[in-house]
């Protein structure tokens, strides 16, 4: 009886289980519905400094780190005021997905050389969030005022 102990305890710290549960036997976990968060557009109402912001939008992940989200390909977007960006091209991100019964944190940060980055604002984004209408969240920091437009979509 010991050495079966033992052997499943070997067993369990090679695999890195945190319990014996995994090799007591095939798991009833209830299936994880997964949904995508939408990203639509972001509008200056606002600009927070001089003649127009350098604007970027990370997302939290599943692992609780901050990442960059759009704009896909460059550094920053420049917003001013009454400015309309489309986010479309950061849809792609895989930290975009999540369980229905989980949040992520949408922050907006307006890009600066010679300090460090602004917080122009941040939302949480809930997966029970799905099937509604399009959300529009505003996003309040540094001086500036913003709104972003985006949904949250079963997949």
């Amino acid at each position: 009886m010991f050495r079966k102990h033992a052997a499943r305890l070997a067993t369990a710290a090679v695999l890195g289980l945190g319990s014996l549960a995994a090799l007591a036997g095939p798991a009833h976990a209830e299936p994880i519905d997964y949904v995508k968060i939408e990203l639509l557009d972001l509008t200056c109402h606002r600009q927070s400094e001089g003649d127009h912001d350098e604007a970027y939008l990370k997302i939290t992940d599943a692992n609780g780190n901050q990442v960059k989200v759009w704009p896909g390909s460059a550094k920053y977007q420049t917003m001013g005021t009454n400015y309309v960006r489309s986010l479309t091209d950061g849809n792609g991100n895989a930290a975009l997905v999540l369980g229905k019964q989980q949040a992520r944190t949408l922050t907006l940060w307006d890009y600066d050389t010679t300090s460090g980055d602004d917080k122009l604002g941040a939302t949480l984004v809930t997966g029970t969030e799905a099937g509604s209408e399009i959300q529009y969240r505003s996003l309040e920091g540094s001086g500036g005022v913003y709104t972003i437009a985006y949904r949250v979509i079963d997949i």
